[in-house]
């Protein structure tokens, strides 16, 4: 687990987050990422990573399928797969590189590092210039109003494990809400469902005299990679469970000088 502070000016603040990009896969939405990108450097004023940002399996995995693999790479980038898939992506991330926050690692980057030896959520961040937050990260924007006053709004954020969406069209939210059950945040996110999910709940705490009615948010981010494609394989087209929701998830956060009760945030997956 990392932690992580952000101080901010108090104003209005935008964070995306990408993550299950699988970049290199034959079922990778191209497209749409790269509008996720040009979104991100449009209006977002940050991004944080939510791992699995290449696909990481070569010839060499028990899970290789040649129909899985994107059909612009041929057979000579077979020798060094995951590198040129990574160093693509490097590219692609190029107009948005100096707003990322920081990068959790995936099951992809876990499994291709527990193989290989190497680890490219390590790598990635490095070349993008940013935190390796490892599997789970605690992370602080804390509002700076002078040197007495701030007020923070915190956020925990994990890829997420096990095998994926679930059978029904409920599990992504269940799940959520299992995983973060004892972490207590303002913005509670995950991935690795590849189906996106946003609730908005709300602690009610009694304190000096009064309910004080805290919101927080549990979401599931969205994909890049679909569930099936014509001519394509899939690793979970045979699987129960809903396709992919191809997209990211937004958050906007509006500070108040009075209060963090005053403050407000909305969630919201912008499918692509």
């Amino acid at each position: 687990m990392r932690i992580k502070t952000i101080e901010l000016e108090p104003k209005p603040y935008t964070l995306y987050f990408l993550g299950d990009i699988h970049l290199g896969a034959a079922n990778h939405q191209a497209e749409a990422f790269r509008k996720a990108v040009s979104m991100i450097a449009e209006d977002g004023d940050a991004w944080l990573g939510l791992g699995d940002y290449c696909d990481c399996i070569d010839h060499l995995d028990k899970r290789f399928n040649p129909r899985e693999i994107d059909g612009s790479y041929t057979i000579r980038d077979l020798d060094n797969l995951v590198a040129v898939q990574f160093n693509n992506l490097i590219s692609e991330l190029e107009p948005i590189r100096h707003k990322c926050i920081g990068l959790i690692g995936g099951n992809h980057e876990d499994s291709f590092r527990d193989k290989r030896n190497y680890d490219a959520n390590r790598e990635l961040a490095r070349q993008l210039d940013t935190d390796d937050l490892g599997h789970k990260a605690w992370i602080c924007l804390n509002f700076r109003y002078n040197d007495k006053k701030n007020i923070p709004f915190k956020l925990v954020a994990l890829h997420g494990s096990g095998s994926g969406g679930g059978k029904r069209e409920g599990t992504p939210m269940n799940v959520t809400h299992d995983v973060f059950r004892w972490d207590m945040a303002d913005f509670h996110i995950m991935g690795h469902l590849h189906q996106a999910a946003v609730s908005r709940a709300q602690y009610n705490r009694f304190e000096y005299g009064t309910v004080r009615r805290e919101p927080a948010w549990f979401c599931v981010n969205g994909s890049f990679l679909t569930k099936s494609e014509i001519d394509n394989d899939g690793y979970f087209e045979q699987r129960a469970g809903l396709e992919s929701s191809i997209g990211a998830i937004k958050l906007t956060i509006t500070p108040h000088s009075g209060s963090k009760s005053q403050f407000t945030s909305q969630a919201q997956m912008v499918w692509l």
